[in-house]
């Protein structure tokens, strides 16, 4: 969601007008701006908003006016910066402006600095105010300060400490959370609560800027007499004595513990595996990242990835049921973690499926002894149940360079040598090497055929209904790509997909999806009159290296196509990759009427950090999220969560994977906008469109 601001741009050449505007809400901005041509109109128009920053050309006529702005605004004590569009070779001239007053200049020949300026000038700008505010508020009388501290008492938790940090008062909501009584608490420092996030360097640093009569802001995190800890937002108010020195602070204190606790869950769920603990793949993905680059840089450390799958797992499950299969698997890594050293990293990858990163083996050979030592570990019975459970597993080993330079790859070759240990024999080790070829030439052979497959016509689009819990209306589809093969039948797009990716030849079949989609549209909105959007999927491929935006437009020229009726669908992965790339080409799609909806959300590692930063429409909950999902338990609340993060900041949020009338009940009780999935009908191809909608709708109306 672009950020607003407000900008004054004195400035008689449209083009670099134009150019401001452009490169402003390229990077995330949403400027609300007022251009003034010539210095005659600038004390009446200075005045007229609270202008977050002003943008002054040093070109004629406004290059000998520049001292005359700064005076007019330093005499009206009108607080607004000022950043000068300068051509790069006037150095001297912009060092005497910058002396002058100005607070930085921009080369207006490239831009790059401006949104990074302007977002730094508008937060320094917004803490200048604040400032102001809070000391007139409070460097008052003595008696104007009693009233304050009386005012303070009733809705915050306060504390005063002398000149030298002891405690001279302390309310009673203060006190409260502490777990002390006053008495205990005067006479002492805030060393008595135990700060567990700050260090003594970082207090001194603190010290020192308030013993400068700076106002200091953050978040501790403090421990109660009990020994249980309390986090609080914190600002520090320095009072200055006539003298000049400080002769005491006020500390006014805002309890977020809840909202941190949050914030840990909805974390570590995201992140962690909620069974056992453990690191999910995508954080475990990152982690082998950061030892490649550490690896790649000190040449220590060699990283070699263990893939471990339980022999037999399912009938275990099956003979047991699904809790004691729970329970073995928590076993199963809390032993892991027992024999592995404090370095390893251990993670859960999915069902019975474990992997250990480990970068203090020398060899592969070593590699091999740590995974049979490993074995014998594990290979004592667990009792449960009243049975001794024995457990054997399958291990593939992938090392460094010959299994991959790249974490992904690393970890999936690591997955290609246990499954080929496991079709060898279960309970074996297995090292990914070239004799495992076999299984690549068997993709090379498909990604031939597939070759074919666009040639031959054998590719087509399905296209499945998204239901809108509101209305209870369909107006959404999404657009998927199937393969049917002369020989092998239909092939799962998880097999051709990513050797589509691979080859290049996800582009043809993006171009073709996008005419199918094109020809639905035509017929079933435009002809018989049911109004439709179509989602299209895209791959990084097709996104960064073809300008999809233009695709689009010319479909709507060609064909006259609704923007509207279009919709692209990408994946956390493809978002995050290159953050500064992608949100230009989503904010332009936006711009012209497309919707841009978030695929599979929760199963990328950036998406929290960053999900507010991307120009979206839709979020879609990958339909991993609703297993298990029952009322009251965890899943339901990180369920929730995610839904009402995702309405705060404004988006839809379709849940897909929808099979059980129960999870559809739940959803609708969660607010959740929209469905896709099985319950509601499977992908169909384009001749049972019409004939679906019309069965709907007459169901509707029955």
């Amino acid at each position: 969601m672009a950020s607003p601001i407000s900008v004054l741009i004195l400035e008689n050449d449209s083009n670099s007008v134009f150019d401001l505007v452009r490169e402003m809400k390229a990077n995330g901005l949403s400027p609300l701006y007022r251009v003034v041509e010539s210095s005659a109109n600038f004390e009446a128009t200075v005045l007229e908003e609270d202008w977050d920053a002003i943008i002054c050309s040093t070109r004629a006529p406004f290059q000998s006016e520049i001292s005359f702005f700064l005076k007019f605004l330093n005499e009206k004590k009108i607080d607004i910066p000022v950043i000068l569009l300068s051509e790069p070779e006037d150095f001297h001239k912009n060092l005497l402006y910058m002396k002058s007053g100005v607070n930085d200049i921009i080369d207006r020949k490239t831009l790059l600095r401006l949104t990074e300026v302007l977002e730094r000038e508008r937060r320094e700008l917004v803490y200048r105010k604040e400032k102001n505010t809070t000391e007139t508020f409070l460097y008052q009388s003595l008696k104007e300060i009693q009233l304050q501290k009386f005012a303070l008492d009733q809705a915050n938790k306060v504390s005063i400490t002398d000149a030298n940090g002891i405690i001279t008062y302390v309310n009673d909501a203060f006190a409260k959370i502490t777990g002390y009584e006053s008495f205990e608490l005067l006479g002492h420092n805030h060393r008595i609560l135990k700060s567990q996030n700050k260090s003594k360097e970082d207090w001194a640093k603190i010290w020192e800027s308030i013993h400068k009569g700076k106002v200091w802001r953050g978040e501790i995190l403090n421990t109660k007499k009990d020994g249980s800890l309390f986090w609080v937002d914190t600002t520090i108010v320095p009072f200055i004595g006539t003298d000049g020195s400080v002769f005491q602070y006020i500390a006014i204190h805002h309890d977020i513990t809840d909202q941190k606790l949050a914030e840990e869950q909805l974390t570590h769920d995201a992140f962690y595996d909620n069974l056992t603990g453990l690191p999910n793949r995508a954080l475990y993905l990152a982690r082998i990242e950061q030892k490649i680059f550490t690896y790649n840089i000190q040449k220590d450390g060699y990283p070699i990835v263990f893939c471990i799958n339980i022999d037999n797992f399912k009938r275990i499950n099956h003979s047991l049921g699904n809790e004691s299969g729970d329970k073995i698997l928590i076993i199963f890594s809390e032993r892991l973690k027992q024999f592995s050293d404090k370095d390893a990293i251990i993670t859960r990858l999915g069902a019975d499926n474990f992997s250990i990163l480990l970068n203090h083996l020398l060899s592969i050979e070593e590699a091999v002894d740590y995974a049979y030592r490993l074995f014998e570990f594990l290979g004592d019975p667990i009792p449960l149940g009243g049975y001794e459970i024995y457990l054997t597993a399958s291990y593939g080993i992938s090392a460094f360079g010959l299994g991959g330079k790249e974490a992904d790859v690393l970890l999936r070759n690591a997955e290609i040598a246990m499954f080929h240990a496991k079709s060898q024999k279960v309970g074996t080790v297995a090292v990914f090497n070239q004799a495992m070829q076999e299984k690549i030439h068997f993709q090379l052979e498909i990604q031939n055929d597939l070759k074919k497959a666009l040639i031959h016509n054998e590719i087509s689009v399905f296209f499945q209904p998204i239901l809108d819990l509101k209305s209870n209306q369909i107006g959404h589809w999404e657009a998927l790509v199937r393969w049917r093969h002369p020989q092998r039948g239909m092939v799962s797009p998880a097999e051709f997909i990513p050797l589509a990716e691979d080859s290049g030849l996800i582009v043809p079949i993006t171009r073709f999806v996008l005419e199918q989609t094109a020809n639905v549209i035509e017929e079933v909105q435009i002809k018989k009159g049911y109004p439709i959007s179509i989602a299209v999927n895209l791959s990084p491929q097709v996104f960064y290296d073809q300008n999809i935006f233009h695709w689009i437009v010319d479909l709507h020229k060609r064909r006259g196509i609704p923007y509207s009726s279009l919709q692209v669908e990408i994946t956390e992965s493809l978002a995050m990759k290159n953050l500064s790339d992608t949100v230009p080409i989503l904010s332009n799609l936006i711009d012209i009427g497309v919707k841009v909806a978030l695929d599979d959300f929760g199963t990328g590692f950036s998406s929290l950090s960053y999900l507010e930063k991307l120009p979206l429409s839709i979020l879609k909950i990958d339909k991993s999220f609703l297993n298990n999902v029952h009322v009251g338990n965890k899943e339901s609340f990180l369920l929730i969560s995610i839904i009402n993060m995702a309405h705060d900041l404004g988006y839809t949020v379709v849940a897909e994977g929808v099979e059980e009338l129960e999870q559809l009940e739940l959803l609708q009780s969660y607010q959740c906008d929209e469905i896709q999935g099985y319950w509601l009908s499977k992908p169909v191809p384009f001749p049972e469109i019409i004939p679906f909608l019309d069965q709907f709708y007459k169901k509707e109306t029955s």
